[in-house]
């Protein structure tokens, strides 16, 4: 009887230590998942519209669509940042929807994006749109905003 109430209580014991690793691991696993999950799998996607580029400087300004789906609207972002960093690590300096204002191309909101000198950015946007951002300042350069419309209203399509 001894004999058999060792192996029973090894056998046990190795079955409570499998079903502990596989919690584990499991429990390892959904964390990653979630950490992955929030970079790898964005719910947005951008389409770039314009780049205009700081003359006798490194910066740039990008002009992007941001679509997040159906339960959103879409947005137009301008986004400062320096030619040596990662894409990633550019500034939204602008973010507005079309709210009132006249939309096109993939509803985006209209817009231009100049650099007047250096370190000086100049966005002009649609009039009627709902502004959410409007940074004075992003990367060195100063930054100044104009509502307007454009001259006529592009076509459709």
């Amino acid at each position: 009887m001894g004999r058999r109430k060792a192996v029973s209580r090894i056998a046990g014991e190795r079955s409570f230590v499998h079903t502990l690793r596989m919690k584990l691991a499991g429990l390892c696993c959904l964390v990653l998942a979630t950490l992955n999950g929030c970079d790898a799998i964005s719910p947005c996607s951008s389409e770039v519209r314009q780049v205009a580029r700081d003359s006798g400087s490194d910066r740039y300004a990008t002009t992007l669509l941001r679509n997040c789906g159906a339960t959103t609207a879409f947005a137009t972002v301008v986004q400062v940042g320096r030619a040596g960093e990662r894409e990633s690590d550019a500034e939204d300096v602008f973010v507005a929807d079309a709210g009132d204002a006249y939309s096109f191309e993939g509803d985006a909101i209209w817009t231009s994006v100049v650099w007047t000198k250096q370190g000086q950015l100049s966005v002009a946007y649609a009039s009627k749109a709902r502004v959410f951002k409007r940074l004075a300042s992003a990367k060195g350069a100063s930054i100044r905003y104009l509502e307007s419309d454009p001259m006529s209203v592009p076509p459709p399509g």
